[in-house]
């Protein structure tokens, strides 16, 4: 547990670190999530596709919003295995502690990814049973 004085600290902290202020900061950091394309939601004719053929393929036991969710996490690990495979290249030939960095920042989109797809698994399996 913490301690007053650590409880303290920590607020005196948090009234510091409210994020950008000026008007180009808040600009800037609005973008910092699409500087990668990953939270692209990506072509919808695509998506579209991907969960019809799901919906198809699983039968009658899936509802167009399961399909989708489904269809939307496998082309959400697609981009993002797919940009790894860029990011391993790129360390060959680029500094190694910025790819780094971008490696390790790629595995919480790469786990909501994988949680979605599992959620999504587990809802169909229980409908089923």
């Amino acid at each position: 547990m913490a301690s007053i004085r650590q409880i303290e600290a920590n607020r005196s902290n948090a009234k510091r670190s409210t994020g950008p202020k000026t008007a180009g900061g808040k600009a800037r950091s609005s973008q910092n999530a699409l500087r990668h394309g990953l939270v692209r939601s990506g072509d919808p004719a695509v998506t579209d596709n991907l969960a019809a053929a799901i919906a198809l393929g699983l039968g009658h036991q899936v509802t167009p919003d399961s399909a989708m969710a489904l269809a939307r996490s496998k082309l959400a690990l697609l981009r993002t295995r797919s940009l790894r495979q860029e990011m391993l290249a790129a360390l060959v030939a680029g500094p190694l502690a910025a790819e780094l960095k971008r490696l390790k920042g790629l595995e919480r989109y790469e786990r909501a990814a994988l949680m979605q797809q599992s959620r999504t698994l587990r809802s169909l399996s229980l409908k089923e049973g």
